[in-house]
């Protein structure tokens, strides 16, 4: 569940893995190729199947010939009679059937020993589970060769059985690469077989390694310059195969590797003073084997093997560190604490404090053996076991909520109350210190999470890490053995291990570092839900559910955010211990839009459970009374609002049909789809009868119950100046949208703060309250007679405005920055309405057209009718089909590589909107012109909008100033 374990210390350190084939994290898949002491890397190990995975024909014949008295030898010199053109080479060439050779075999035995010789038996015996199962010691082998970063491939000599498959008793998924001699009509020792398998393992021969049991088949890969090793019997043959590696093959640990280069630690030094330790036994020992655990990202963690001891290691990274980080002498003392109060942990045994022995204070704990879930989803298990993990999972962190911490020794762990407060503080000055650019989100949760703390925290023993592969299981029952990794624990709020503990639930199924579950439908595993899981966890507390939910899945995102921006800062200086830790920076944005989603949430949220502030019938030179402040505390959260991208939409592909849209946005499509035509479409005339009744200064019932500037910032002139601790504001505002509404509590004021400065740095934005005294809503202003309530577009006056220094959005000069910002976005957002309209218009044309007549035929076999519809469909995809493509390279390349295609998109789609709407109100004739249809409103706006974010000549001189440069 989460991110924490896999940036800090692998999955599996003191666990078995699970056996149902779960696959290894990216960066665990491929690390770089094993260079041996001796030299050469190899990149390849390359395996025949029988003799050396599987028992050879050979052995299975002997075994046949004694049970069925037939001489020995017999089988065997049937196979090799006839040389390459024997049965036994046709039939692995894939040249005969299985009935065409049992039949020239058992003719060829039986012509050798003059009797009958079943051979259909001793097919039936090498084929069958009971010997053609692959040996284990080659299957763990294989498993670590991958684990390396090796590629794996069988080049066997096989062929079809009765069922038309080839015969390969083997699991593909453990091979790059399988070559059949069946499938390929070639069979070993052909050169041309061997080369086949290099070139799908894209490897040098010199860069590969061969096993195979017969000498004929190994001369002709070494003549090709592969290394060969004869298998004569596994342990040998994986022996030399170690050698020529570095590494071992068996005993193998989960999820373990060589210790990489940058994590070396001195083994002499380590091992005189485990040997000390451990005592006499140890001190007679065999040498000692390090393996690193393969993908730790903090604390680097390794299994140590000495006698009979099997123990793990966790350390400090090398180098400089951020004060309190990595102090594994905390998680030594809380393992140790929480063991003797009966918690399912690890046993920790010795607290080393002297850097002379390893470079850096370490602690060992005993291996613990168990099960590891690495994803969320549980695949293999049924919908009932998912529930009991989950439930499980839940009652012991409820257990370790429970623990009395004075009783434990724990009182002094931590500081009591302000928890959520202090984390803030930390993990921001954490991340200030590691912080390489300026991301946008995490500025916002900086200034907006210290607003919105939690008022009462309750103050617990918390993990700082819970999730669910921080937790080793029973084998064969939902029964937690242990919970793993302690460096984040401390006393604190409880809540915050819950939400933590819930990130997986909004994390996309194939996110990079771990695989989430906000596409997949957890029900139908019979997995929790988030708040299910939540309520879950308080009823055992028997607590009742906290309201700022959102507030602490914000905090755990900001906080994972952090983490990531000092691990990809440690990957720059070399000091992380994973080498994929450079891929942490790419999702630090990512994870701190989505801790800003939940953040808006939050701000709505408070914003919902505020008064409904009554309906005002005021005549227009008093809209400005006074109303109650937008968000407790006058946060300015809401106003920089901006929404996370989609997890799972992937960067550069450009999608132009809904049909190419991935399953859940297709079916949100869909919804989308099915809403309009059954909500919105039936009400279109009430809402314009509603704008034309007395009434239309209110908020339309119907629309309420569905609810989900200037062209030249720099020619604003209104004006803010700092007075009495705050700024004061003076201004006369035209055109200012929804400033009419009665629900309408915060308006966003541009004004110059400084008339000297560059001329791009002389604006600011504040946010001011409506109920500040000295804003008067002087009018409505019409468009085309259309006042658009009940929102409209004001004429404002602001005379000596005052509001705190607080207000003041980012900083002084910034306001063309940020209305730079939303500009891009904004007029993407027009030409999104535009298409809607044009779309919606062309409906209405083709509805009206199929059922009037006109000069005694109907409209729709009118030429010129055939013809407008014709014309607006082409016009609608064009402009629908530039707008996309301004939107992808927004995505993909940001606003600024998108600038050209945003001024395309703002001069082609209200003309083009204005020519289908045009067409449609010709072929309505008079009944185009009135509120009967949408069309004179969808026309008023389409030309409005030549004119709103700045007109159209604007925008055609940009273009072609672009283009002239190109």
């Amino acid at each position: 569940m989460g991110l924490l374990r896999l940036l800090r210390r692998p999955p599996a350190l003191w666990a078995r893995s699970p056996t149902r084939g779960l696959p290894s994290p990216i960066w665990a898949q491929h690390p770089p190729p094993c260079r041996p002491s001796g030299g050469r890397p190899y990149k390849a190990v390359i395996f025949d199947m029988g003799g050396v995975l599987i028992p050879s024909p050979s052995s299975v014949a002997t075994e046949w010939e004694a049970s069925n008295h037939i001489p020995s030898g017999t089988i065997i010199k049937a196979l090799v009679a006839g040389g390459e053109k024997g049965p036994w080479m046709r039939f692995m060439r894939g040249e005969m059937t299985v009935e065409g050779f049992l039949q020239a075999f058992g003719t060829q035995c039986s012509e050798m020993i003059k009797l009958p010789v079943p051979v259909g038996s001793f097919f039936s015996l090498l084929t069958s589970g009971q010997v053609a199962k692959q040996f284990s010691v080659m299957t763990e082998a294989i498993n670590r060769i991958r684990a390396e970063g090796l590629k794996t491939a069988v080049l066997s000599n096989n062929f079809y059985l009765p069922s038309g498959e080839s015969f390969l008793p083997l699991d593909r998924k453990q091979f790059d690469v399988v070559v059949e001699s069946c499938l390929e009509g070639i069979c070993k020792p052909d050169p041309r077989i061997y080369k086949i398998c290099l070139q799908r393992l894209q490897v040098e021969p010199t860069e590969s390694i061969f096993l195979d049991d017969l000498a004929h088949n190994l001369k002709a890969a070494a003549q090709l310059g592969i290394h060969t090793i004869k298998v004569n019997d596994a342990e040998s043959a994986l022996k030399e195969l170690e050698t020529l590696l570095g590494f071992s093959l068996r005993k193998i640990i989960p999820n373990t590797c060589s210790v990489r280069k940058t994590m070396e630690i001195p083994r002499d030094s380590l091992e005189k003073y485990l040997k000390n330790f451990l005592g006499s036994q140890a001190a007679v020992s065999g040498p000692m084997e390090v393996l690193q655990f393969s993908h730790g990202q903090s604390n680097p963690t390794y299994s140590i093997r000495l006698a009979n001891h099997h123990l793990v290691l966790r350390k400090k990274p090398p180098g400089k560190l951020l004060p309190s980080a990595h102090a594994v002498e905390r998680e030594f003392r809380i393992i140790k604490a929480l063991h003797d109060a009966g918690l399912p942990v690890p046993k920790v045994l010795d607290l080393c404090e002297d850097s002379s022995i390893i470079g850096t204070p370490f602690y060992l704990m005993e291996y613990c053996p168990g099960q590891i879930y690495k994803e969320a989803s549980l695949p293999g298990l049924d919908p009932s076991q998912r529930k009991a993990i989950y439930t499980a999972m839940n009652q012991v962190l409820c257990q370790l909520h429970r623990v009395d911490v004075k009783a434990a020794g724990l009182e002094d762990y931590g500081k009591h109350g302000d928890y959520v407060q202090r984390q803030v503080q930390t993990w921001t000055k954490q991340y200030r210190a590691t912080e390489t650019s300026t991301v946008p989100a995490m500025e916002r949760l900086i200034e907006w999470l210290p607003q919105h703390l939690p008022k009462a925290q309750k103050a617990t023993v918390v993990h700082g890490d819970f999730r669910l592969d921080n937790l080793i299981f029973h084998p064969e029952k939902a029964e937690v053995l242990a919970i793993l990794d302690w460096e984040l624990s401390t006393l604190g709020d409880p809540l915050s291990d819950v939400a933590y503990n819930c990130m997986a639930h909004y994390l996309p199924s194939d996110f990079p570092l771990i695989k989430g579950l906000s596409d997949l439908d957890v029900t139908q595993l019979g997995i929790p839900t988030a708040e299910e899981y939540f309520k879950m966890y308080c009823r055992q507390m028997e607590i009742p559910a906290a309201e700022n939910w959102n507030f602490y899945m914000a905090f755990s995102f900001f906080r994972v955010a952090a983490i990531l921006q000092g691990v990809y800062k440690r990957s720059l200086k070399g000091q992380s211990s994973s080498a994929a830790a450079e891929q942490s920076g790419k999702l630090v944005e990512f994870m701190s839009n989505l801790a800003w989603d939940f953040a808006v949430k939050e701000g709505f949220r408070i914003f919902k459970g505020l008064p409904t502030p009554k309906l005002s019938t005021r005549a227009y030179g008093v809209w400005a009374s006074r109303r109650p402040p937008l968000l407790p505390g006058g946060t300015r959260s809401l106003a920089t609002a901006s929404k996370a991208p989609q997890a799972a939409a992937p960067k550069g592909v450009l999608i132009i049909s809904p049909e190419a849209l991935p399953e859940p946005v297709r079916e949100l499509h869909g919804r989308l789809e099915k809403f309009i035509e059954t909500h919105v479409y039936p009400i279109e005339q009430d809402l314009r009868n509603h704008q034309m009744s007395e009434a239309r200064w209110t908020p339309a019932p119907q629309i309420e119950k569905l609810k989900v500037a200037s062209s030249d910032a720099t020619n604003i002139e209104s004006s803010i100046r700092e007075e009495r601790g705050g700024y004061v504001v003076n201004g006369h505002k035209w055109w200012i949208s929804g400033i009419l509404d009665p629900r309408c509590q915060l308006c966003v004021f541009m004004g110059k703060t400084d008339p000297h400065a560059p001329r791009h740095q002389q604006q600011s934005v504040l946010l001011v309250p409506m109920e500040t005294p000295g804003i008067k809503v002087i009018r409505p202003l019409s468009v085309y007679g259309l006042e658009d309530p009940p929102g409209g577009h004001g004429e404002v006056l602001f005379e000596n405005v005052w509001v705190p220094k607080d207000h003041l959005v980012l900083g002084p000069g910034r306001g063309f920055e940020i209305a730079q910002g939303r500009l891009g976005p904004g007029r993407i957002h027009h030409c999104m309405r535009l298409i809607g309209y044009s779309e919606r218009t062309l409906a209405l044309m083709k509805e009206r057209v199929k059922s009037r007549v006109a000069f005694g035929k109907p409209l729709v076999e009118q030429g010129t009718i055939l013809a407008d519809i014709a014309k607006s469909r082409a016009d609608i995809d064009q402009a629908r089909l530039l707008v996309l493509k301004a939107a992808h390279l927004m995505d993909v390349a940001g606003n600024k590589a998108a600038a050209l295609d945003i001024a395309m998109i703002k001069m082609v789609a209200p003309t083009m909107a204005l020519r289908v709407i045009d067409r449609a109100i010709q072929a309505f004739g008079a009944a185009g012109l009135n509120s009967d249809s949408p069309l004179a409103q969808f026309f008023s706006w389409a030309r409005a909008l030549r004119l709103a974010d700045g007109p159209d000549e604007v925008h055609r001189a940009t273009v072609a100033r672009m283009e002239l440069k190109r």
